[in-house]
């Protein structure tokens, strides 16, 4: 019963958690088909190597002390890392000025791409607002605020496209409007977060804060810029070097679909997976004191690859009509790469969450393994795909080897909680029968009937809507969780009536 009700706990944070960016999601999918009908593939190359430039700057803000917020029985000792955390996010910030002065003109020759030059100015408040919200984020998650950190992404995400639409509108659907958005949906995240904690614990984390305290806390949780800044910075690498080496082989319009696709394919990872993956950081924590990891980590699997697996099948049997229905015939080739990238970020999607026990159980060097490994695999993908001057190629070997690496790291986070591999097994059978009706449907009707984009969405709709009634139906603690949530915002709701 005890581990029942841990479960069950578990699922009512991830939908608090993930109930917002549900919302968000929708959100997205109803406002992108208008973004990408104002903004042209080549602008989104432009802004997805804005963004490439900015993710290697931005993996050292906190210098990586931020996950060690989460980890101190003890408030005080907390409010320190926030604080060592936050600091390092200005110097780091403060520091980009004299790199983008003196490397700017380097950086634009060999990128090939001078229009990038009038935004280079903005990476160091895109590197800040990044810092702050990651600091930020961690010290909910240590409190348990997964709701305010929903909301914060239902802020970033509203601004963001409110933002987009009105420049694209205004006859102003340049790279720079698509940057501008994405800086200051963070900046409001930041702010929604770091205003509460102002607000509820100012007071207390000033009484807190102590140089001797920092510097104690800095030696104590040394290993994660020992290791998890490092296997940061070779995650951001990879994922820069997939567009820079983009840019050098194929041109700005390959890299505009290769980010819309990533985009598209990343929103259930940013929103959802994140959310479970902070939820089971706090959980996981206390679960390897009481000695639960492998039940928590067994039902972790289980949910993910429940929820996930027939949407990335979907997506690759028909990504390419699906981007050209929704977002318009000039991004159907995004959902080509979608296609071809969706075993990837399946894996991902499913093992991300899991990356956390690499902190849990101290063992951060494995997560500097994964991300050498990752940065490997992306760089022999790239340049074999440029070498035979074949885009297909590249995406291919990057979904492969990128998902194989990641499934390996999992089979090991696994094994050091105490979940066997024929149970890994099990699970990912079991899922794929209960999606082969729906997958088989869709897949005859294209290829042996020729249906229609439209009759193929409609029957991936009607599968999908079965698939998870059936999953409704038989997971007892996912529905447990969900009437939980809606009695607990009916009663709000109620007292919110009751007072006025």
């Amino acid at each position: 019963m005890k581990h029942r009700s841990q479960r069950s706990t578990f699922a009512v944070d991830v939908l608090k958690m993930a109930s917002a960016p549900l919302f968000t999601q929708i959100l997205g999918i109803v406002l992108m088909p208008i973004v990408t009908r104002l903004y042209a593939p080549a602008a989104y190359g432009v802004f997805n190597l804005f963004g490439s430039i900015v993710m290697p700057i931005a993996v050292f803000v906190g210098l990586g002390y931020s996950g060690s917020i989460v980890l101190p029985q003890r408030d005080e000792a907390a409010s320190n890392m926030l604080c060592v955390s936050l600091l390092f996010t200005l110097l780091v910030a403060a520091s980009t000025v004299p790199l983008i002065w003196l490397g700017s003109d380097l950086l634009l020759r060999w990128l090939k791409v001078p229009e990038l030059g009038m935004y280079l100015w903005l990476i160091p408040v895109n590197v800040l607002a990044h810092g702050l919200y990651v600091s930020f984020r961690y010290w909910n998650v240590r409190n348990r605020r997964f709701g305010r950190i929903a909301m914060s992404r239902i802020s970033n995400a509203a601004v963001n496209k409110g933002i987009l639409i009105g420049a694209g509108l205004s006859g102003l659907a340049t790279p720079g409007s698509l940057i501008v958005g994405a800086i200051a949906g963070s900046l409001v995240m930041s702010g929604v977060l770091g205003g509460r904690i102002w607000q509820e614990s100012g007071q207390a984390l000033k009484r807190s804060i102590q140089w001797r305290s920092m510097v104690q806390g800095m030696r104590r949780y040394s290993k994660f810029p020992m290791y998890n800044l490092w296997t940061d910075v070779f995650n951001r690498f990879s994922s820069s070097m997939t567009i820079f080496l983009f840019a050098m082989y194929f041109s700005q319009s390959v890299i505009g679909y290769y980010g819309l696709g990533l985009v598209i394919l990343s929103m259930p990872m940013t929103f959802i997976g994140s959310s479970i993956g902070e939820v089971f950081y706090q959980r996981a924590a206390r679960a390897e004191h009481e000695g639960t990891s492998a039940s928590l980590v067994e039902n972790l699997f289980m949910q993910m690859t429940r929820i996930s697996m027939l949407p990335f099948l979907l997506l690759a049997v028909n990504g390419d009509g699906f981007f050209a229905f929704v977002f318009g015939a000039n991004w159907a080739e995004a959902g080509t790469y979608a296609q071809i990238l969706s075993f990837k970020l399946f894996v991902s999607f499913v093992i991300s969450p899991i990356l956390n026990l690499a902190n849990v159980f101290e063992r951060q060097e494995l997560g500097l393994v994964l991300g050498v490994a990752t940065t490997v695999a992306t760089l022999m993908s790239i340049i074999v795909g440029g070498l035979l001057k074949n885009v297909y190629v590249s995406l291919c070997l990057l979904s492969v080897l990128g998902g194989l690496v990641f499934f390996g790291f999992g089979l090991r986070m696994f094994s050091l909680a105490g979940v066997s591999l024929s149970t890994i097994v099990k699970v990912l059978l079991e899922v794929l029968v209960s999606c082969g009706p729906t997958i088989l449907a869709v897949a005859v009707a294209r290829w042996c009937f020729g249906a229609s984009t439209a009759i193929l969405i409609a029957i991936s709709v009607v599968g999908t809507a079965l698939y998870y009634w059936r999953l409704w139906k038989r997971d007892m603690i996912l529905r447990s969780a969900i009437m939980t949530i809606l009695q607990k915002a009916r009663s709000g709701a109620q007292r919110k009536a009751d007072d006025e």
